[in-house]
């Protein structure tokens, strides 16, 4: 695995760079390989950079310094492999040599690779984060502190959930929006099982639009539901918004018309109270 120099150094930069670190025991699980050996390539590596690492005696790993992130790399195309590295699907491109297969669009909402490697190690460590944040309702760049406890693809765009120490409540933060993170040698305020929003599973019932005409129904349900009358998708209270919106399914059948929109919920009386205003 990885026999060139040139592959080896890709892997570990890439792993550092979004991972925050590069520690002996999570090489050896992710490359199966000894100690020994795993201990010869982080030198190796550690002596082709020299200013991208530093010891952290607490941890007992490499930790990223600020250089390795003024160095150039495909950020879209290093996520997607950091991601099959450590077990998260995120298929990016052609899947294949002969491209028969595509990815139409570009990823927009690859995050800064320095500010997804914090709050991967703020989640792991149970940390506190203090972060620079802009929101619709605050566009201007504000300090924010906060104790995330996952990272999640929703829609088009990665997001942190957080506890905020500010609104003294749970919420979404766009990782786009995030600027200077810094991990800090406090622990979490609140923990994901005090997430109450987090841990409601919901089911959404989806349903071909009833403004479509019989035929046009149809042919949806053979498209998404197999055939049947409606298809059952259990969801997460705190995502079932960018899931429905990502769905582009209508929630007021009655306004959202169709061919805009195809699918509709028809369990909205059960959703609504965890629904954001868009």
């Amino acid at each position: 695995m990885f026999k060139e120099p040139a592959q080896r150094t890709e892997l570990l930069k890439t792993l550092l760079l979004w991972g925050g670190r590069l520690g002996n025991a999570r090489l050896r699980e992710l490359l199966g390989m000894k100690v020994t050996r795993v201990s010869q390539l982080m030198s190796e590596f550690q002596n082709e950079h020299p200013n991208w690492m530093e010891w952290d005696s607490v941890s007992r790993s490499y930790r990223a310094k600020a250089a390795a992130y003024r160095s150039a790399f495909d950020a879209s195309a290093s996520l997607g492999q950091y991601l099959s590295l450590v077990g998260i699907s995120h298929t990016q491109g052609e899947s294949s040599n002969q491209r028969t297969l595509w990815n139409a669009f570009p990823d927009l909402s690859v995050p800064p690779a320095r500010t997804f490697a914090q709050l991967t190690e703020a989640v792991e460590l149970s940390r506190r984060v203090q972060i620079t944040y802009r929101s619709m309702s605050n566009p201007e760049p504000h300090r924010r502190e906060i104790s995330p406890h996952s990272i999640i693809r929703a829609g088009r765009r990665w997001h942190v959930r957080a506890f905020c120490s500010t609104r003294q409540e749970f919420r979404d933060f766009a990782l786009g929006r995030i600027d200077s993170p810094k991990l800090m040698d406090v622990p979490s305020e609140r923990s994901a099982n005090q997430d109450v929003a987090w841990n409601t599973l919901l089911d959404v019932r989806l349903i071909a639009h009833p403004r479509m005409t019989t035929a046009q129904q149809d042919m949806i349900r053979l498209e998404y539901f197999s055939g049947t009358a409606a298809r059952v998708e259990r969801c997460r209270a705190a995502m079932v918004s960018y899931f429905i919106q990502d769905l582009r399914a209508a929630t007021d059948a009655s306004k959202q018309l169709p061919p805009e929109f195809q699918l509709a919920v028809e369990n909205m009386e059960d959703l609504s109270k965890w629904m954001f205003t868009v």
